[in-house]
């Protein structure tokens, strides 16, 4: 009833196999959410790159429109204190031959709570959506992207690169969904999660939905618990576990860290991730 929706912050389009426990992301504790959501537009012809920071406890809204022939791109970095809730909800509309580019770091938060919704419209209309997130400890962290693919020839990529430590709990839910009529569509997906504790909680839940038979999705998730011939090999080379950790997990946040143009911030988001990293144990 209306009662138990209120807890409850995003669900998943289709809701899939209720034993998983996945459908549903709850409100974080002690989450006040905002009243004024942050506005953003691109107009035809237009090109415009946003970034929106959360520092602080609380939850961003950011409503995106991107008009035909326009290309926006946005960075959202969450960076809230370690002991603090935080939320966010991007929903983006792109139309005809436009494209919306977006990179997503969770990287703060004691629970974080994160959906993101890009609808293309318009035919040929493209997001490409590149997500980073990091948890330790006991966090937790429960994000759920949803690309739904209306016009034709739409190109939909989602990709997404985690690293778990402690005793965190991690659920993502990525979706490609393919409206009746998105004929001649594209979509990617893939996830690629580094575990580094045997105590980490992962759950990976792509679906694609598909309502049109002329589309191609693809999606993959590979979960890692930490490789140990790659371990191996840079230990053997000198390194000692944690640095070689280090390297791996660098190595797979690499491709999202580059998208951040901002070289200050980009900086800034590599140094606390490090420090993070090598704050954490294996065996916790």
């Amino acid at each position: 009833g209306m009662m138990a929706a209120a807890n409850v912050f995003s669900r998943i389009p289709m809701p899939t196999w209720r034993w998983l426990g996945v459908n549903d992301l709850p409100v974080p504790d002690g989450l006040t959410l905002p009243a004024a959501p942050i506005q953003l537009s691109a107009a035809t012809g237009e090109r415009v790159h946003h970034v929106v920071e959360l520092r602080e406890s609380g939850a961003q809204e950011i409503e995106v429109t991107v008009a035909d022939g326009a290309e926006l791109s946005l960075t959202y970095i969450q960076l809230a204190p370690t002991d603090a809730p935080a939320a966010s909800r991007i929903h983006a509309v792109v139309g005809k031959g436009g494209r919306f580019s977006c990179t997503i770091v969770e990287a703060g938060a004691q629970h974080t709570a994160s959906e993101l919704r890009v609808t293309l419209t318009g035919d040929q209309a493209c997001a490409d959506v590149w997500g980073l997130y990091f948890g330790d400890d006991a966090r937790k962290i429960d994000l759920n992207y949803i690309i739904r693919q209306e016009g034709q020839h739409t190109d939909a990529n989602m990709q997404v690169r985690g690293a778990l430590l402690g005793h965190c709990v991690k659920n993502f839910r990525g979706t490609l969904d393919f409206i009746q009529g998105a004929r001649g569509s594209v979509g990617k997906e893939d996830e690629e999660v580094t575990i580094l504790s045997p105590h980490a909680r992962n759950r990976s839940v792509p679906l694609m939905l598909s309502h049109e038979g002329d589309v191609d999705g693809h999606h993959a998730v590979s979960i890692g618990r930490m490789d140990a011939d790659k371990l191996f090999y840079l230990m053997s080379r000198g390194l000692d576990e944690r640095a070689a950790q280090q390297l791996i997990v660098e190595a797979s946040f690499a491709p999202v860290l580059m998208r951040i143009t901002d070289e200050k911030l980009r900086t800034e988001i590599g140094d606390y991730l490090e420090r993070r990293l090598l704050g954490g144990t294996q065996g916790e």
